[in-house]
């Protein structure tokens, strides 16, 4: 986690007011921001937070009300997790002792998610639809690597509307076609595909996003 922390974002302090706590989020492009005493975390300053003060001219004060965060040894789940649930633009980042650290941000979040999906490797994307008690990875990958391909990442998220879960699944294979195949033979719902680059890049992006919003650890 340590490596991904931003410190150049701004902090507020219980003496600014609402009207320059505002500013600098339009200025950094966010909807957050972290309130500190003495270097300590005290809590997670809303845009919505700060519009609902009477006086925007009036101190903020110290509002303990809200005061999400994770540790430097945390995993990048429980930060994704964090951010997703509370639609979060940023995430403080603390010590055990409550010091803060520096924060995490959505936008740093989804390139994390990029590298680690292989966003820029080479490849195609496909996406199955499932009951979610007939998934199986072994089976998944078993497909796969019968047509000497390998699945690159897989990402998972259940549809809310049918309950049934809906697997993004990048391969080293840039046609993907005789992999489709061997699924649909098996009975699978292959929903849609795509295998030109620029295209698998834009899905995988848009399939991140979405997995933010869904996901519910």
């Amino acid at each position: 986690m340590k490596d991904f922390i931003t410190k150049e974002l701004p902090v507020l302090k219980s003496f600014d007011t609402g009207e320059y706590a505002l500013a600098l989020m339009d200025d950094f492009k966010l909807k957050h921001l972290p309130l500190l005493s003495e270097g300590i975390y005290r809590c997670l300053i809303s845009e919505k937070d700060l519009m609902a003060m009477p006086d925007l001219a009036a101190t903020i004060g110290e509002p303990v009300l809200f005061a999400p965060s994770v540790m430097e040894n945390t995993h990048i789940h429980e930060a994704l997790a964090l951010i997703a649930r509370y639609q979060l633009s940023l995430l403080p980042v603390v010590s055990p002792e409550g010091e803060y650290r520096g924060a995490i941000t959505r936008e740093k979040l989804i390139d994390i998610l990029s590298e680690l999906c292989n966003a820029e490797t080479s490849g195609s994307v496909f996406v199955l639809e499932v009951m979610p008690q007939d998934y199986s990875l072994t089976d998944i990958a078993r497909l796969v690597e019968s047509n000497n391909a390998h699945v690159l990442n897989l990402l998972s998220y259940t549809d809310k509307d049918t309950g049934r879960l809906h697997l993004i699944i990048k391969i080293d294979l840039e046609d993907a076609s005789p992999v489709i195949r061997s699924f649909e033979r098996f009975n699978y719902t292959v929903l849609y595909y795509f295998m030109e680059k620029g295209m698998v890049d834009d899905l995988l992006q848009q399939r991140m996003n979405e997995l933010l919003h869904y996901m519910n650890i």
